[in-house]
């Protein structure tokens, strides 16, 4: 279905970073891409403005992650005047089952799924969301090349003259990607351990699925709103006391009080495990892509593993 309006450019709307980055490096000089989500911004809470609703109705393609991620999304795109091209990348992938995950790797427990006024989170999220399925579907990088495969197709659709243009960008940056992957690999497969601690947010469980680790967190997958339970966070000090562990991550854009608690007490070094969901306008603005967040990940996890 060629629905490109003119011979300018192909428009595109992006949720998220990773979407908007596969975008912008399949769609190359062929392409706007703009991401929805502000700079920092936190994607459940997030609402669109009238602007965004507008910029949607005049794109040639919608691409957002689904209704875990997005659950804003569907009600926004049934709300268009007009049918619009619209890509759902969860439909890609096998999704992790929270419970299914909490159950699987022991550490769901019904304190962990009390509220609390306190939030770990610079959002200032008012809402407590629960996730079903994971959806940062992208942290296992396999998954992040069905997405950019899906997202190939759907501009070749779109813009059928340049097609031989999208496919080699996105066989370059899948080579990249899968380059990423095997080092990622290599890195976990010949470390001393495979443990990890995670004292923020826990939103990893396809990283963790991907590369066969284990590991120990203070929170719960299946609501980021929540604090730990007193339990959970000596747990997790117990943890990396008998391990030796050196490293105990946290989510970005977050204060990290919990993590830092549980690194004056086990000395651990606090270090940030990027979701990737969200970059800072800085990042954007220097050029940072999905590759090169992951890379960093990768060097503080051969912290983690040391």
């Amino acid at each position: 279905m060629d629905n490109k309006k003119s011979d300018d450019k192909v428009e595109v709307i992006a949720t998220l970073f990773p979407q908007y980055d596969f975008v912008k490096q399949i769609g190359g000089d062929k392409v706007n891409v703009t991401l929805l989500l502000p700079p920092g911004a936190e994607s459940h809470t997030y609402e669109p403005t009238p602007q965004d609703m507008i910029k949607i109705d005049e794109s040639d393609l919608f691409v957002y992650t689904g209704e875990e991620m997005e659950p804003w999304a569907s009600s926004l795109i049934s709300g268009m005047e007009k049918e619009i091209n619209v890509l759902d990348l969860s439909t890609t992938v096998d999704l992790i089952n929270v419970e299914k995950f909490e159950e699987e790797h022991g550490y769901e427990t019904d304190e962990t799924h009390e509220e609390n006024d306190n939030k770990d989170d610079n959002h200032a999220d008012t809402d407590e969301h629960h996730h079903s399925y994971d959806p940062h579907i992208w942290l296992n990088p396999l998954y992040a090349i069905q997405m950019i495969r899906s997202i190939e197709n759907e501009l070749c659709q779109v813009d059928p003259e340049n097609e031989e243009f999208y496919r080699n960008n996105s066989n370059e940056y899948i080579n990249q990607i899968e380059l990423l992957d095997a080092e990622i690999e290599q890195t976990v497969n010949s470390s001393r351990t495979r443990k990890i601690a995670f004292g923020g947010a826990f939103a990893y469980s396809y990283f963790i699925e991907r590369y066969d680790l284990e590991f120990v967190t203070a929170y719960q997958a299946c609501g980021e709103n929540t604090e730990p339970s007193t339990k959970q966070v000596k747990d997790v000090i117990d943890y990396i006391k008998e391990n030796k562990l050196p490293v105990i991550f946290y989510k970005e854009y977050t204060n990290g009080n919990v993590a830092r608690t549980i690194s004056e007490e086990t000395g651990a070094k606090m270090l940030v495990f990027n979701t990737v969901h969200n970059l800072s306008k800085e990042e954007i603005e220097n050029g940072a892509s999905y590759v090169s967040i992951m890379r960093q990940n990768l060097a503080n996890l051969k912290e983690a593993l040391k």
